[in-house]
């Protein structure tokens, strides 16, 4: 299977924003422009999420989802705020290809499988936010890293992969933003474990980031933000790079 290049963009009353560790977030531009010069640059695969709709109880998606696809044509997966089934119809209706969600299935798990059922496993992300605890063990956060649940990584994903998920981002908060390089350990390990595409996201720095995370088996996607946006290198020129290192892609 080949591997793909997602680009997240993180909306934040109608703009994109970027942050360290999803604190002290700063504007880096407009979403639609964003994701036109994504795709532009060979882009497989866009994520909007709304990082602040759980907290109003209001998604900015509903009106930015018809102008994107009007002029973006690759897959576009969003989330944020999607606490019922109704929530991630009206996200299908007004364009998104997929829905990520990760506080409302938390808090109601039963969601994954009613959309699951409907439009199918491979429309549903599991969306999962997490920390290492002080037992070392990777613990889910909600409301974009704001709350801690207790919930373990790995029995949270064993029960989602019941509720019908298709596939996995997961997102290491204390590797977000700083460009430092993926947490490794955590893909390696939910990779051995579940047979399900997993996006790896959160800490890429550079081409060589990427070439070590793809050599896990089982992650097929990285998911990327800070190095797009700050223009350090183009969706294009990566991919070009990955394939002189002999990386399949789309």
């Amino acid at each position: 299977m080949s591997h793909r290049i997602l680009a997240k963009l993180d909306i934040k009353h109608g703009k994109v924003i970027k942050g360290v560790e999803f604190e002290g977030v700063r504007q880096v531009g407009d979403p639609i422009e964003l994701a036109k010069k994504y795709y532009k640059e060979q882009i497989d695969e866009i994520i909007y999420l709304d990082c602040v709709a759980s907290l109003y109880n209001r998604s900015h998606l509903i009106d930015l989802l018809p102008r994107v696809s009007e002029q973006v044509f690759v897959p576009i997966c969003a989330g944020g705020g999607i606490k019922n089934f109704d929530n991630a119809k009206k996200l299908f209706e007004n364009g998104a290809d997929k829905v990520a969600i990760n506080t409302g299935a938390v808090k109601n798990p039963v969601i994954l499988k009613k959309i699951s059922d409907f439009y199918g496993r491979q429309a549903v992300v599991l969306q999962i936010d997490c920390k290492k605890n002080l037992e070392n063990q990777w613990e889910v956060y909600t409301d974009y890293g704001r709350q801690k649940t207790g919930i373990d990584v790995f029995n949270w994903t064993e029960k989602a992969l019941k509720m019908g998920i298709g596939e996995i981002i997961a997102t290491v908060i204390d590797k977000d933003g700083k460009q430092s390089g993926l947490d490794y350990d955590l893909y390696k390990k939910l990779a051995s474990n579940f047979d399900i595409p997993i996006i790896a996201c959160g800490g890429t720095g550079n081409v060589e980031d990427i070439y070590d995370i793809f050599k896990i088996n089982g992650i097929k996607a990285v998911c990327i933000s800070s190095i797009f946006h700050y223009n350090l290198i183009s969706p294009a020129k990566l991919k070009k790079k990955l394939k002189l290192k002999g990386i399949p892609l789309r």
